[in-house]
């Protein structure tokens, strides 16, 4: 097969276009199947400009259009609920938030200074603290964002193991019959 329509890479092509509308997708069940009906449309008639086999994609259409949508939406709909809520972060990441957290950290890392039993003696280390603490915000949003491509992934190369079952489907008499048709 093409590596444009290995499973994987089809797979990883609906992901993007499910993304690029993920909030009003998410809720909507019908929507969400219908947009990677659509996609899978635009998709089947580049596989047929290809001149290759239909058994092959008609088969991977099938498994996506059955597992994709349900999986797609049990990892975006969390992912959507915490990015409204601002990843839950504390007053968003605002600069008042940001400077609550230097003072924290340069509190905190004052104490482990200080503290005997902590052995941490580089005077720099609280200011190190506070300095890492103004990025807390950013880092937790990438946290997420880190985590949700991760389960996009995973959807992506769940698909990929069908990849040696969908290839069974293509016969060499499809292959053969796909190229004497062309050329009659």
């Amino acid at each position: 097969m093409l590596p444009q329509f290995s499973a994987q890479e089809v797979t990883l092509r609906l992901i993007v276009e499910l993304e690029r509308r993920r909030s009003e997708l998410v809720a909507d069940e019908a929507l969400t199947r219908k947009t990677v009906g659509d996609a899978l449309a635009e998709l089947r008639s580049e596989y047929a400009e290809a001149e290759l086999p239909p058994a092959y994609f008609q088969r991977l259409e099938q498994k996506l259009e059955e597992t994709l949508p349900e999986r797609w939406r049990l990892v975006a709909a969390p992912y959507t609920e915490r990015e409204r809520r601002d990843f839950h972060l504390w007053r968003g990441g605002d600069v008042v938030a940001r400077l609550s957290y230097v003072f924290l950290g340069l509190a905190l890392g004052g104490l482990c200074v200080e503290l005997p039993f902590i052995p941490i003696w580089e005077k720099w280390f609280p200011f190190a603290l506070a300095l890492a603490a103004w990025w807390l915000p950013d880092a937790q949003v990438r946290f997420h964002q880190r985590h949700y491509a991760r389960r996009l992934g995973a959807i992506a190369r769940q698909a990929a193991a069908l990849q040696p079952q969908l290839e069974a489907t293509v016969t060499v008499e499809s292959l053969l019959g796909n190229g004497q048709e062309s050329h009659e």
